[in-house]
């Protein structure tokens, strides 16, 4: 879906090189050697129209929507790409796959080879295509040995409707990437020449290496057509080398931002990936908090040496204890000599350090710095990971506008969808929005969260309503989620929307039973036998109900109406 944004956005990308295109037909090299040449042309090596046919032996890869990413999917062997191998891949519903990244790439497209995330991209057709409309499917197809495919079937574009039924092979035999339309059908939303209209192509794991066939519909020569192969295919040989250490993460896998309660403690951790083609030896990697401009923490960690693809954990010796709220950015940043790609050398993190009761937020504006809506039915999301377990949710906030006055959904999500998305409504209720302010919306009975995270939601039935209040400067918590029929992280993990959620401390065993309640006679019981019968509920040692499917030996508390006694699971 096309959002329609109210202010204009700023290209934050580096300056990358792209490889010339020299004739029609041809493309290529980049840096690494890698070319494409295509059906259009005679020449030696020029790839053969063949569509393979994978709806009968294939599996059918379901949850694509408009705008949003799907998998991990394995290749079934180890594919040679660039100077690494790779053996799994994303789906993204706008036509592409990516190997290692599950972030979402919509409206406008950049051209590739892109250093924005998501990277490692294979981009048969990467438009605005909405899986919502029609009848569109997509399926993918491998042998275990040395050919995958993923085919894209009868996907319109949206908004325009069309046709598009295009897949992407995988061959180990020649380690070349063929891409082929059968139906091309249509155009995306405002033509194929509209800026970000569109994008055929490839990029390497850092996405600063790649080739471009199509970008914005130009050149015109290039526009995928019926029975067109495209083939992308590496050097016999390359005289490459790349000397490259990436800061890979910070705290968490996807370095989204953290909250931390007054007194608790932080380990500050992370990781850094050797993205280069050669070893390295060894290198500093530094770790800076700071609250404002006064830097509160610093340490560092010194790296032995690493190999190509070799992720390495970093475990800094010093804790951070924090004695004041506000926030506050981390920041992890190798540095090796020489390193070739110094942009992606650190990363920064945003920290919050609240004390309950609170308000859960990833901005500190009382007006936005910008106002979005969607051209089409839509909304926004925030999610959090509290301080605290138990946790329990009493309301939520959001600054928007809407005129005429337009009523909005409000929803509570558990984070159990699959990796880690909206799953389970907790909660919901709806609010009108008019005026442009601040919205509160008070639950009337809280929402305890006894582990992980969840989400807030704004959704609105309304196209072009509300405009929702974002925060367009740094720090990003990269926790913003967007809605366009299905949820997936916002396609600008730059920004994070103005939703607040509002938390104090939540029920746990302290708070269900009362002292001469408790038993501390022990019942010895074997977890198949709990689970078979026992429909009261468990809490750990924490105090922290406790899901059957994730029981595991040990001391819990079982609760039985107002009664609650030990159990110890055994296998």
């Amino acid at each position: 879906m096309l959002s329609l944004l109210l202010v204009a956005l700023i290209n934050l990308s580096q300056p990358i090189t792209f490889p010339a295109q020299s004739f029609f037909g041809v493309g290529g090299p980049d840096v690494y050697g890698y070319r494409w040449i295509d059906s259009d042309t005679t020449a030696p090596g020029a790839p053969t129209y063949n569509w393979i046919d994978i709806t009968q032996n294939g599996i059918r890869i379901t949850g694509l929507a408009d705008d949003n990413v799907v998998g991990p999917f394995p290749i079934g062997f180890e594919f040679p790409y660039y100077w690494y191998r790779v053996n799994s891949f994303y789906v993204g519903s706008n036509g592409y796959i990516s190997f290692n990244d599950n972030g979402l790439y919509a409206h406008p497209f950049p051209r590739l080879p892109d250093p924005n995330l998501p990277n490692d991209v294979l981009a048969p057709m990467m438009c605005d295509l909405d899986f919502g409309a029609g009848n569109p499917s997509c399926y993918y197809y491998t042998n275990n040995r040395d050919t995958c495919i993923i085919s894209f079937i009868n996907v319109p574009f949206w908004n325009t409707g069309g046709s598009n039924t295009f897949q992407i092979i995988l061959s180990r035999a020649d380690s070349a990437i063929y891409f082929q339309y059968q139906t091309q059908n249509g155009a995306p939303y405002n033509g194929w020449q509209s800026a970000g209209s569109s994008a055929i192509g490839i990029e390497n794991i850092v996405g600063r290496i790649g080739l471009s066939y199509l970008a914005a519909g130009q050149p015109n020569y290039n526009l995928p057509h019926a029975n067109l192969a495209i083939k992308f295919y590496p050097p016999a040989t390359t005289n490459y080398q790349a000397r490259d250490i990436a800061c890979w993460s910070v705290m968490n896998d996807k370095s989204e931002g953290v909250f931390i309660h007054i007194g608790d403690t932080c380990f500050p951790v992370g990781k850094v990936k050797n993205t280069g083609s050669v070893p390295t030896g060894a290198f500093p990697v530094f770790c800076r908090i700071r609250s404002g401009t006064s830097v509160v923490y610093a340490d560092t960690f010194q790296v032995s040496g690493t190999n190509p693809g070799e992720v390495v954990d970093i475990r800094f010796s010093r804790n951070f204890r924090p004695t004041t709220q506000g926030l506050y950015t981390m920041v992890i940043r190798s540095a090796l000599s020489g390193d070739s790609v110094p942009g992606n050398d650190s990363i920064v993190l945003e920290m919050r350090v609240i004390q309950y009761p609170a308000e859960l937020k990833w901005e500190d504006l009382s007006t936005p710095r910008a106002l979005y809506y969607w051209n089409g039915p839509g909304g926004y999301g925030n999610k959090f990971y509290p301080p605290r377990y138990p946790t329990k949710i009493t309301g939520a906030k959001i600054f928007a506008s809407a005129s005429p006055a337009t009523s909005v959904s409000v929803l509570v999500l558990d984070d159990n969808g699959p990796l880690g998305s909206p799953g389970e409504t907790l909660f919901q209720t709806t609010v009108s929005i008019s005026t442009q302010q601040w919205y509160t919306v008070n639950f009337p009975t809280p929402v305890n969260i006894t582990s992980g995270g969840f989400f807030i939601g704004f959704i609105s039935a309304t196209a072009n309503q509300p405009s929702f209040g974002m925060d367009t400067l740094p720090p990003s918590s990269r926790l913003c989620w967007e809605y366009t029929t299905s949820w997936s992280p916002y396609r600008n993990p730059k920004f994070d929307v103005m939703i607040r959620a509002l938390v104090d401390v939540g029920l746990g065993v302290k708070e269900i039973a009362q002292p001469k309640e408790i038993s501390f006679l022990p019942t010895v019981m074997k977890i198949k036998d709990f689970c078979r019968w026992n429909t009261a509920t468990l809490y750990n040692v924490c105090g922290l109900p406790v899901k059957k499917e994730r029981l595991t030996t040990g001391l819990y508390f079982l609760k039985e109406n107002a009664r609650i006694r030990k159990v110890i699971l055994v296998e």
